[in-house]
């Protein structure tokens, strides 16, 4: 079973003012080299926003294969269905939560590491301890933790 991360986010208009009862969905497509093979991968989830505009939902963590090549877009609609966002190709690198707007600053160079193991990925954590209880094979020696202290 993959492991999952729970990534959250407020949906807002362009007056910033909060989306209540807007649409967040999330899908997954490509493929990752595991010990027994490629994986193609596909998988849609959807979130409805709360009264804050307020969203979070669990999605695989697409780094843990050894050349990882799948990505996670996420659009977000209001309650007109009108697309209010789309965020790609977002990559999780490890089963912690995180913010969209995190996850949009490090997908790039995270899956850049995915593919290249010399390469170092950016963890952002609220506490070290968060990336210090993941199973060992969810952590690298290049790794970067951020300690943001929520």
């Amino acid at each position: 079973m993959p492991n999952k991360a729970t990534v959250r986010g407020v949906l807002m208009d362009a007056t910033l003012a909060p989306v209540s009862g807007g649409k967040v969905i999330a899908t997954l497509n490509g493929s990752d080299v595991f010990e027994n093979g490629v994986h193609v991968v596909t998988q849609r989830i959807e979130a409805t926003t709360d009264q804050n505009g307020e969203w979070s939902m669990a999605l695989i963590v697409n780094g843990e294969g050894d050349a990882a090549g799948t990505t996670w877009t996420v659009e977000g609609y209001d309650q007109f269905v009108s697309k209010v966002f789309e965020a790609k190709p977002l990559f999780i690198p490890v089963a912690l939560a995180a913010t969209l707007g995190d996850l949009e600053k490090t997908s790039a160079q995270n899956l850049r590491a995915a593919r290249d193991g010399s390469v170092s990925r950016l963890i952002i954590v609220g506490d070290y301890s968060e990336y210090a209880a993941l199973p060992q094979s969810q952590r690298r020696d290049t790794d970067l933790v951020l300690v943001k202290g929520e």
